[in-house]
């Protein structure tokens, strides 16, 4: 696993190597950049937030105690941009002027079946976004962790500072949760 080389590389960076925090970048931008578009819902906000976490990585990077443990402070801390942006853009009603659940996609992408298929599956995309969008906070979040990341148990109560036990019951309840609203529409 490519997440391996991470604590290496902290440790590169820390003694002055600048190639190794683009490498560190390439390793997570991909991931981080699906957490901050699950939660502002918008390709360019979700860019610019990937950028201002990575900027904040780099600032604060000599406060990480455990280079091992790089990657559930990334999420941390990227968690926290992302919990802090969401509330800044629904105090300035960026959500109201655009659709909260479905971010931009390109019309002309498809996936190569047939119009009725490729709407049928983008109908039942939005519908799902629209469900998790309409979860709590914290089921959104362990969804998001989980299911969309596919990070493990074990990683997601390290970032969520949370028992092993507590993140499956809530990750339990967020599914059930999610199954409820969903069902209504598939």
């Amino acid at each position: 696993m490519p997440y391996q080389e991470a604590p290496t590389l902290v440790r590169a960076f820390r003694q002055g190597d600048q190639q190794a925090f683009n490498r560190l970048v390439t390793l997570y931008q991909r991931k981080i950049y699906n957490l901050a578009l699950g939660y502002v819902k918008q390709e360019d906000e979700a860019k610019d937030l990937t950028q201002d976490i990575f900027v904040t990585v780099f600032r604060q990077i000599d406060k990480l105690k455990d280079e091992n443990k790089f990657g559930a402070w990334l999420y941390q801390l990227a968690l926290n941009h992302c919990r802090n942006r969401y509330q800044k853009l629904r105090r300035h009603g960026f959500f109201s002027s655009q659709s909260l659940e479905e971010p931009e996609t390109d019309p002309h992408s498809s996936s190569g079946g047939t119009p009725e298929k490729d709407y049928e599956r983008s109908n039942t995309a939005r519908l799902v976004r629209e469900a998790i969008a309409s979860l709590t906070p914290a089921e959104k979040e362990v969804i998001l962790l989980r299911d969309l990341q596919e990070l493990s148990y074990e990683e997601i109560s390290e970032i969520l500072a949370l028992p092993l036990g507590t993140v499956k019951s809530k990750l339990n309840r967020a599914r059930l949760a999610l199954k409820n609203r969903l069902k209504h529409y598939l």
